[in-house]
């Protein structure tokens, strides 16, 4: 494990190779992803697959940017669902998820160690505001992934 800034990026040897986590989040999402696979909840799940980067078309600004979902799952149905995970959500990324969720079918679910609806801090409530104008838009959101799903598998976890 390997620190850079203030963000722990995690390298672990997984049943499809060595993959270096950009954070503890996307770490412990990979766990679970895992988990599901082998419990029969999906069939199979990627970290960063470059045959899943999207091209998103910014109308308005007639430009194009990139889009590579943390995770692509594939569900029992044979559908691929993007999985995103988040420590920190700029506008820039709510801009991407919402042009993502509008241009491809694609199910997307976004994912949030913890962030509290009672905040008193004037970021994390702008980030919680983007979070839910995008509820529509996505499948899912996931506010308190540390407390809902890792807590109860923490014993899995290396880090």
């Amino acid at each position: 494990m390997s620190n850079f800034g203030h963000v722990k990026r995690v390298t672990v040897w997984t049943e499809k190779g060595e993959i270096t986590f950009r954070s503890l989040l996307e770490y412990r999402w990979y766990i679970w992803c895992q988990l599901r696979k082998e419990q029969g909840m999906i069939k199979d799940w990627w970290y960063e697959d470059q045959e899943s980067c999207l091209e998103l078309v910014q109308e308005y600004k007639k430009n194009k940017k990139m889009y590579l979902p943390d995770f692509t799952i594939l569900n029992n149905h044979d559908e691929h669902e993007y999985e995103e995970t988040k420590g920190w959500f700029p506008p820039k990324d709510y801009t991407k998820l919402l042009l993502a969720s509008q241009q491809y079918e694609n199910p997307i679910t976004l994912i949030f160690a913890s962030l509290n609806a009672g905040s008193k801090n004037a970021k994390t409530r702008a980030q919680r505001n983007r979070a839910r104008r995008l509820e529509s838009h996505i499948k899912r959101v996931i506010y308190d992934a540390d407390k809902t799903i890792f807590k109860p598998i923490k014993h899995l976890f290396q880090y």
